[in-house]
């Protein structure tokens, strides 16, 4: 198998640096963002509720950094606790807590990733400068293996390699082969392919308004850098290119502004949590100091809303999309969204779960959502 990453045009340069791959130059699909409102209330006619997942109360999760759902397991990344498995029900399976220095113990955690094919959860821990390898099945410490560099902000394996969002070189400035924002890997330690070269104006500027960058959409791998609007997709063409209302020049980044300055200024950006499925484009950005929510219908090339909150007028839940499995959206309901929640609408509306659901005590609840576009 070949691995490629198709490139485009961006920030309206005429042409990209990049490291040895596979190019295309094939113009993406444009996407045209137009703010519709604070809310948007209509989202019934769009997504349907088709279960919800709530998750075992202990351990309490408090500080959610990252989710993948694979092979029927919920993967929590939790800043406190780690990381807890779930099956479909919502119950423990195993939690991955174990730090310290000893044989299986981590430091902490930097980026996790799911290997399905192989039944590894993998951890990259900095401090160690290692990745750890634990068994899917129970948790249970399988080997690690040295990793001195790069430092990845975030990990994802697709395709059978290891994609690696590497965003800063600073730690290893002589190395030039390693100054590419995309790395790949196919033993996770050889790096073989390299894309996207460092530009000196974003190293100078370590600020990431982006949540994440690599984004699973089931059969495809979605990519998208820090301060860019074009969204890659592994093996294909580029897929989209979002065009934000008032988007932020690239010659802003090289005055390196105050970050919550620039987060609350009337320029967009940060493109994040980016999901397909079911001819239906999901995406957030930043802009005037709020979040951002915007659906897009890419078969009929039209935007289906852009607002800061999104609801339903029935009893369904939904806060904002998180992922994509099998066929469904997906998206985390928090104790502090469902207290919001119920204060605005009758309890009794509700499915009987969150009759009993305590926001004091209960963890979060996993809610899916098929697309009925019409």
């Amino acid at each position: 198998m070949v691995v490629c990453l198709t490139v485009s045009c961006t920030h309206n340069k005429t042409s990209l640096s990049i490291g040895p791959g596979v190019v295309s130059l094939s113009s993406p699909q444009d996407v045209i963002v137009e703010m519709t409102g604070e809310t948007y209330d209509k989202l019934e006619t769009i997504l349907q509720q088709v279960s919800y997942v709530k998750l075992s109360a202990i351990p309490l999760l408090s500080r959610i950094k990252k989710i993948q759902i694979a092979d029927e397991r919920i993967y929590l990344w939790d800043l406190v606790v780690g990381i807890v498995c779930y099956d479909m029900s919502g119950e423990l399976l195993f939690q991955l807590n174990a730090r310290g220095q000893g044989p299986g113990e981590y430091t902490d955690i930097n980026a996790f990733a799911v290997n399905a094919s192989l039944h590894q959860l993998v951890i990259y821990d900095n401090m160690k400068q290692s990745l750890m390898f634990y068994s899917t099945e129970d948790g249970r410490f399988v080997k690690s293996e040295k990793f001195n560099k790069p430092t990845p902000a975030e990990i994802a394996y697709w395709g059978g390699y290891f994609f690696y969002h590497n965003r800063l070189h600073r730690n290893y400035q002589d190395d030039i082969s390693l100054h590419y924002y995309l790395l790949a890997s196919k033993d996770g330690i050889t790096i073989g392919k390299r894309y996207f070269k460092h530009e000196n104006n974003k190293e100078d500027y370590p600020f990431s308004p982006s949540g994440h960058n690599l984004y699973d959409n089931n059969s495809k791998l979605y990519y998208c850098r820090d301060f860019d609007n074009i969204v890659y997709q592994i093996h294909e063409d580029p897929r989209f290119r979002i065009n934000l209302p008032n988007p932020l020049p690239a010659s802003m980044i090289e005055e390196r502004p105050n970050e919550m300055s620039l987060l609350r200024s009337g320029y967009s950006l940060g493109i994040t949590d980016i999901y397909e499925y079911g001819g239906l484009l999901f995406f957030r950005f930043v802009k005037d100091g709020y979040i951002w929510s915007c659906l897009y219908n890419v078969e009929e090339s039209k935007q289906v809303y852009c607002a800061k909150r999104i609801k339903f007028l029935d009893s369904s839940l939904i806060d904002t999309i998180d992922g994509i499995y099998k066929d469904c959206f997906y998206s985390i309901l928090t104790p502090e969204y469902l207290d919001y929640a119920f204060s605005e609408n009758p309890l009794e509306d509700y499915p009987d779960l969150f009759k009993t659901y305590d926001v004091e005590g209960d963890n979060p609840v996993i809610a899916f959502y098929r697309a009925v576009v019409r």
